[in-house]
């Protein structure tokens, strides 16, 4: 069912970003509540919820869009992944680790596995669908406003934008664009009329 209200998703903007990666071991150590660099020291597994893309001269960061209509969710045959409250989220104890919302996303926005301290389950593949949640839970537990990849870009390359925000300033953006131009156009027309010959 749709929800009523869009979902905020966090913008990148591939002009500003230098492909240092702070975004992803910010995100990775907000979901284990630990540092990136002391669960490499620990040798604890850890996934970026976001991830820098690089493809010549361009640098990118990729997450989740929080798609209105998800295809991974319409993917999930258990229904681990569902649309709640504004954002797409995986319910971890359903997912069982097949892949088929991997394969639905069209950004490329899941990965499956494990992370932090880890303990056997009796599953022979304890992995669950990882992806942004647009840290809920730490933003919740530590009184941030935005998500830990976009505190820690040092270039702001991420904002955290509900979409109607993003919508609007989209919008004023292009009416801008569209009075620069049709000034252009109206000062090449009196040139071509000034400038033209008298028979």
């Amino acid at each position: 069912m749709p929800n009523a209200c869009e979902n905020p998703i966090v913008f990148a903007n591939p002009e500003k970003c230098i492909g240092c990666k702070k975004c992803e071991m910010a995100c990775a150590g907000a979901h284990i509540g630990l540092s990136f660099k002391e669960a490499k020291k620990r040798g604890l597994p850890v996934i970026s919820r976001i991830k820098v893309v690089k493809v010549d001269n361009l640098k990118f960061p990729i997450q989740c869009r929080h798609c209105e209509d998800a295809p991974c969710a319409h993917a999930c045959p258990f229904g681990a992944i569902q649309q709640l409250d504004g954002l797409v989220s995986v319910n971890e104890n359903l997912c069982v680790g097949c892949k088929m919302c991997v394969m639905a996303c069209p950004f490329g926005a899941i990965e499956v596995g494990v992370e932090g301290e880890t303990s056997f389950s009796g599953r022979t593949n304890s992995g669950s669908a990882k992806k942004c949640d647009l840290c809920q839970a730490w933003r919740a537990s530590n009184g941030k406003e935005v998500c830990a990849c976009v505190e820690a870009c040092p270039k702001q390359a991420l904002q955290f934008v509900e979409m109607g925000t993003y919508r609007q300033a989209q919008a004023k953006a292009r009416v801008t664009e569209l009075v620069q131009a049709s000034q252009q156009l109206m000062q090449a027309q009196d040139d071509n009329l000034c400038g033209g010959s008298v028979s």
